[in-house]
């Protein structure tokens, strides 16, 4: 039995549009059909030409940048003793996580003894003059004692009072709760408290070492909340404001967080043309480490558009156009292309008709060829 074979004709169908004037000047894309390509039923179930509707989505213009996170002065605290010590006892290491009101370490050393007996000293001293100053009081309303010893009396009283005062202060300072020392109980060591919640990420101590009060013992750093520092480049400064959407990674590419644009520098660094914006991190699960460097970009004019996916547009020299399904006829479409984002291409000023389109996502330069063979 002889086999027949049976081809089946592709139509390039020319759809001649006479020239509309009126259309002039409009500020709509050109989406003027060129051509339309027709198919059999069993062609395009053979051609495998895959077709989506266009979405209405929302896009942005982005900017890329780099920078850093780093942790608010409120976030990072530096502990040194009040008083100058020897370290009797490590608490905590680098890298542990501390609570405020933690004992971080306790110190000791003569000079903090003595500084109790002065204070115990300085509260008797207070408390006999201001006896003596309100029984000289007493003896001037009765005529019985001069002025002058009354004055002499005051001043004695406030200049003991001051010095209680003073060395009370500084025994609160260290930490010291004076009540004891009232009762005659002396102290023999002294407390580094934390003063925030955070982790250790400096200490200079051991057992015996020696700290004055300018030696800075640990270093804590809060990092649950993080700023982020990005440079932006003069010619952008003008496109950024307060509010827009940061997307930001670590330079490993692992870490991978947003933000918001909350401050924008008020000067130009005239080195590299750039300012400073700034943005707050919710770092929760502590994945950004304060100091680590950042890529980032910042979502810029964010706006609802027309989009396709990027595999519908195919682009020459000089134009740029996609497919459309009209029942069993394909349609070639001149375009203005937008901002590309997430492998959607944005129409600018589309045609309406092209809103309900069906657009070739696959298949197109499949089309192309038999429109390129028919011209």
């Amino acid at each position: 039995m002889k086999k027949i074979l049976l081809i089946f004709p592709i139509i390039l169908v020319v759809a001649c549009s006479p020239k509309n004037e009126s259309n002039e000047g409009s500020n709509q894309a050109d989406t003027s059909t060129v051509s339309g390509i027709y198919f059999t039923q069993e062609q395009l179930e053979k051609a495998n030409i895959l077709t989506q509707k266009p979405e209405i989505r929302k896009i942005s213009e982005i900017i890329t940048s780099t920078g850093r996170v780093e942790a608010s002065p409120s976030n990072i605290a530096s502990v040194s003793p009040v008083i100058g010590g020897f370290i009797k006892s490590i608490n905590y290491s680098v890298g542990d996580y501390v609570e405020k009101g933690a004992v971080l370490a306790s110190l000791q050393h003569s000079d903090f003894i003595d500084m109790q007996q002065q204070y115990s000293e300085a509260k008797s001293q207070k408390e006999y003059y201001e006896q003596e100053y309100k029984r000289q009081g007493e003896l001037t309303v009765e005529n019985a004692a001069s002025l002058k010893n009354m004055q002499k009396a005051k001043a004695d009283f406030l200049s003991a009072e001051a010095k209680y005062k003073s060395l009370k202060a500084q025994l609160n300072l260290v930490g010291v709760n004076t009540e004891k020392i009232e009762k005659g109980e002396f102290l023999h060591e002294f407390y580094l408290i934390a003063p925030i919640s955070g982790y250790v990420s400096n200490m200079n101590a051991n057992t015996g070492k020696y700290s004055d009060a300018e030696s800075v013992v640990y270093q804590i750093i809060n990092n649950k909340t993080l700023n982020i520092y990005l440079n932006i480049f003069e010619k952008d400064i003008s496109k950024i404001n307060v509010g827009q959407k940061i997307l930001f990674t670590a330079i490993n590419g692992n870490i991978q967080s947003e933000s918001n644009v909350k401050q924008i520098g008020v000067s130009i660094n005239e080195t590299d043309h750039t300012t400073a914006i700034q943005g707050v991190v919710d770092n929760k699960n502590n994945q950004f480490k304060s100091g680590m460097f950042v890529n980032a970009k910042i979502y810029v004019k964010e706006h609802m558009a027309l989009v396709v996916p990027v595999s519908a547009v195919i682009e020459t020299e000089t134009e740029s156009f996609i497919f459309f399904k009209e029942g069993q006829i394909f349609q070639k479409v001149i375009i203005e292309k937008g901002i590309e984002q997430d492998g959607f291409c944005e129409i600018v000023n589309p045609d309406n008709k092209l809103k309900d389109a069906d657009v070739v996502i696959q298949g197109n330069y499949y089309l192309l060829s038999f429109a390129e063979l028919n011209e």
